[in-house]
């Protein structure tokens, strides 16, 4: 997250020397972005976590986050440069993205761990399903083999 966030500000923060972005029609609102940014962040922990299930479920996370808030790519763009231009009010908004991670951060680790749980005990199960199956199979066999007598 350090990391992530060390990087945005390196790029749209220190712009002071270039022309001042105008505000654009369709400004997002800080809390919005806040809650945008958030979002983007939980998906992009999400996908490290297992990307296959948001891709087997179909989920494309830029598209659905964008959808939940009713803006799109460019209107995110154009408010996150405009936002960029002042460098107080930009790290005032990641620092309460921040916060509101710490404030979870038990939940998500919760789920983390909860998944992490849930994906061992269905290999498990899968793995007791098989073995039972086998072993039912050999008993099958085994009974359908005729008897040696000693004669």
């Amino acid at each position: 997250m350090k990391k992530i966030f060390f990087v945005i500000v390196i790029l749209f923060g220190c712009n002071k020397n270039i022309q001042k972005t105008p505000m654009p029609d369709n400004l997002i609102s800080e809390e919005k972005m806040v809650d945008v940014i958030y979002e983007m962040t939980l998906i992009t922990v999400s996908k490290g976590v297992n990307r296959r299930i948001l891709e087997n479920s179909g989920v494309i996370p830029e598209k659905y986050i964008f959808e939940k808030y009713n803006i799109d790519s460019l209107q995110f763009a154009l408010s996150n440069e405009f936002y960029s231009n002042d460098l107080n009010r930009y790290l005032d908004i990641y620092n309460r993205v921040k916060a509101k991670l710490q404030e979870n951060k038990q939940i998500i680790i919760d789920s983390i761990e909860n998944y992490k749980k849930d994906r061992a005990k269905r290999s498990l199960e899968i793995v007791k399903r098989e073995r039972s199956s086998t072993i039912d199979s050999i008993k099958m066999k085994r009974s359908r083999m005729p008897l040696k007598t000693n004669d």
